[in-house]
């Protein structure tokens, strides 16, 4: 079996250069075109890309700051907190001095006033003495005259 091929042109000489043709050079322009495009697209992705990694690291940078910051507060919550219970320590500690100092005064006032009682009825019997009327605490109904301090 015999096969012919067809052929549409034919040249005998060889070639001594680049042959274009307007379908290569269509195809090479269409590359050119096609790479241009991915190239500035890559460039585009690849900028987008480093905003975003330089954003994240400004954020861990900020957040690193301000995790020092909280740690600083928390550390001066704590002096407050310290420094709150021990003024509510002195604070009972004053309140029972006072307290002891009201009994104290009391017990000196009830014996002083017990006293001067008995030296007033002493003085009465020996009848020279005449005993001055004035007000007495307890007669104004306060047990405790020291109770309002």
């Amino acid at each position: 079996m015999n096969t012919t091929q067809s052929t549409i042109a034919v040249t005998n000489s060889s070639p001594q250069g680049v042959t274009l043709t307007l379908e290569g050079t269509g195809i090479i322009l269409g590359i050119l075109v096609s790479v241009s495009v991915l190239s500035g697209v890559a460039y585009k992705v690849i900028t987008s890309v480093n905003k975003i990694s330089l954003s994240i690291e400004n954020i861990e940078k900020e957040m690193n700051s301000y995790a020092g910051h909280a740690k600083q507060i928390t550390d001066l919550s704590h002096r407050v907190d310290l420094h709150i219970q021990d003024y509510v320590n002195r604070k009972d500690t004053i309140t029972l001095l006072v307290g002891g100092l009201k009994e104290v005064l009391e017990h000196r006032t009830n014996r002083l006033y017990t006293s001067m009682k008995d030296i007033e009825a002493y003085l009465q019997k020996s009848g020279t003495f005449k005993i001055r009327e004035f007000q007495d605490l307890r007669d104004m109904n306060e047990d405790k005259p020291f109770d309002k301090l």
